[in-house]
């Protein structure tokens, strides 16, 4: 079978939560490509984030409020070239999301944590060698590597912007900026379903250098090293299940692992 979420929080979310009402999931691999906030992470690494957030929830402030929220606010007025000032676009506050998880009192939060066992069983693959070369014309400048415990950002918003990229490092210490990751890591928490997240590289969000056939080739060789995900995950749950797959196309999919029932069940979808 094969699953793609396509882009934005909506799509990702939704397509999640069916496969949850339809089959018997004991966890969810998801995997896809994201651009760096990070300088230290360039073309073709891979981050497994440890918690991750949605940046693109905000409450706009009227522009006379004094108010100071509660939380992390961005001041359009900082932005203000050739110096900063008063801007009439104000100001926006981060929101945090109302958590809702089965036997679980509703609870707000701003960052999502992965499941820890599945963490542990992520740490198997910090040796695993990725590709530099896809073939003899593409080639990423440094052997790529896997990053582990770092912090992710999701929002219905596609970044190219060295201003906003710099500002989701520096207050939120993200390395990574995508549209789904957080939206398929709520809903299993949702339903009480462990998930784990891998992110290759493939731009760096208007950080610069970009290069179309770095990102052609960034994203290729991390969906290249599926198989060595697949494998340590299969091996670690056990159970006598079996894996469904996932299509990132561009922007997310997953691997999710289902119970074998013994029922001939039909998986074409």
């Amino acid at each position: 079978m094969q699953t793609t979420t396509n882009t934005a929080v909506l799509n990702a979310g939704i397509t999640v939560q069916i496969l949850l009402d339809v089959f018997d999931i004991r966890g969810i691999v998801h995997y896809g490509i994201a651009g760096s906030a990070n300088n230290s992470l360039s073309f073709g690494d891979v981050s497994v984030p440890k918690y991750l957030a949605f940046t693109g929830s905000w409450t706009w402030m009227n522009f006379e409020s004094e108010e100071k929220g509660e939380f992390t606010e961005m001041k359009f007025g900082d932005y203000n070239l050739p110096k900063e000032g008063e801007n009439l676009l104000a100001k926006v506050e981060f929101k945090t999301e109302e958590l809702y998880s089965v036997g679980q009192p509703m609870k707000e939060v701003f960052w999502l944590e992965v499941d820890q066992t599945w963490f542990n069983l992520a740490a198997q693959l910090q040796d695993l060698e990725l590709q530099q070369c896809v073939n003899e014309t593409y080639c990423l400048p440094k052997i790529p590597r896997v990053e582990y415990g770092l912090r992710g950002s999701t929002a219905d918003i596609f970044v190219d912007n060295a201003a906003y990229r710099k500002f989701l490092f520096e207050k939120f210490q993200v390395s990574t900026i995508d549209e789904e990751s957080a939206a398929v890591v709520m809903t299993a928490m949702s339903s009480g379903v462990p998930c784990i997240v891998f992110r290759g590289v493939s731009d760096l969000a208007g950080g610069g250098g970009e290069n179309d056939k770095l990102k052609l080739s960034s994203s290729s060789m991390f969906l290249g090293s599926l198989a060595s995900i697949n494998d340590i995950f299969s091996n670690g749950v056990g159970d006598g299940g079996e894996w469904g797959g996932g299509d990132g196309d561009g922007g997310g999919g997953f691997s999710f692992w289902v119970r074998d029932d013994g029922g001939g069940r039909d998986w074409s979808w």
